[in-house]
């Protein structure tokens, strides 16, 4: 009898806590990658390191204009979860309109808490290690979760598989300027107006990887880091530099041969209010999550 009553006691228990993670709450999420300094492990060698541009990247550099100076950087807020209001009149063609989800929009969060402000400066002052990036967000506890792009600026290969199309393009509206806009068109097999934008190059940080927070029955952090040391053929290095493929710019840098990859790849349950820790031969990852569920405001519609 006794066993019957604590077996029901725990069920109960469980079941209280399905319950309170069935309701909305809002998470921020901050992690501070770091390495070991002093390691002796060997890196995994590859001829490419994994591409991780698909993933929600708040650290990307702004972009530069044709003068070379600095855009302003995109908003930094994505809203997974649009609802739709019932009181839109598609009859008189009019979209529908759409109402941020307070609960489970993605915004990109740039200052530290006490708690990393700490932990950062504790890494800077310590022998063994030195913390190398920092990136904070704020999310919802419903799926779509987000997965996050943690990186440096430190570039070790940029790929174009738009590369030859790019440059079509980019003949296609120098012969615009020109007024020869039917050779153009003739040359590149499109029509400038339908063109549509090319997708970015890929680009591969030597710090690169991804981090996610998702919530079933439990809060589950889980990450894929990887810290990229180039290799670059004998023969490559002592080559001669090559001529620059635009007049006036200097040529592009060997390309590498191989890479030598250090990787952390970890996921395990998390709790709110308490400092992680991701351990690696090389890399380690210190993170903290709050639940600021009571920082949510959600407007009523009279």
């Amino acid at each position: 009898m006794r066993y019957l009553i604590l077996l029901i006691l725990i069920i109960t228990i469980f079941q209280g806590l399905e319950t309170a993670l069935a309701e909305d709450s809002r998470y921020r999420v901050e992690v501070i990658v770091l390495t070991h300094l002093g390691h002796d492990q060997e890196g995994r060698e590859a001829r490419k390191p994994n591409d991780f541009s698909s993933a929600l990247d708040f650290l990307q550099p702004p972009a530069e204009d044709t003068e070379g100076v600095e855009a302003a950087a995109p908003p930094a807020e994505v809203t997974p979860s649009p609802v739709e209001t019932s009181d839109a009149s598609t009859d008189e063609g009019l979209l529908p309109v759409v109402e941020e989800d307070p609960w489970n929009v993605v915004t990109h969060v740039e200052q530290m808490g006490p708690e990393m402000q700490e932990a950062w400066r504790r890494l800077r002052l310590s022998g063994p290690f030195r913390p190398l990036q920092y990136l904070a967000w704020e999310q919802g506890s419903n799926p779509p979760f987000p997965v996050l792009r943690v990186h440096d600026l430190e570039t070790v290969l940029v790929e174009d598989p738009w590369a030859e199309e790019r440059a079509l393009r980019t003949a296609a509206e120098e012969s615009t300027v020109f007024g020869d806009t039917a050779a153009s068109s003739e040359q590149t097999g499109f029509e400038d107006d339908a063109a549509g934008t090319l997708p970015d190059p890929i680009v591969y940080y030597q710090l690169d990887g991804t981090v996610s927070l998702t919530r079933s029955r439990f809060l589950h952090l889980a990450m894929a880091v990887e810290w990229r040391e180039p290799v670059y053929d004998e023969a490559m290095a002592n080559a001669p530099a090559p001529l620059p493929s635009i007049p006036g710019e200097p040529p592009p840098p060997p390309l590498p041969s191989s890479f030598l990859i250090h990787r952390l790849e970890q996921s395990r349950p998390v709790r709110t209010g308490r400092m992680e820790y991701f351990d690696g031969p090389v890399l380690g990852v210190l993170a903290w999550v709050s639940d600021i569920s009571d920082t949510v405001v959600v407007e009523t519609v009279d």
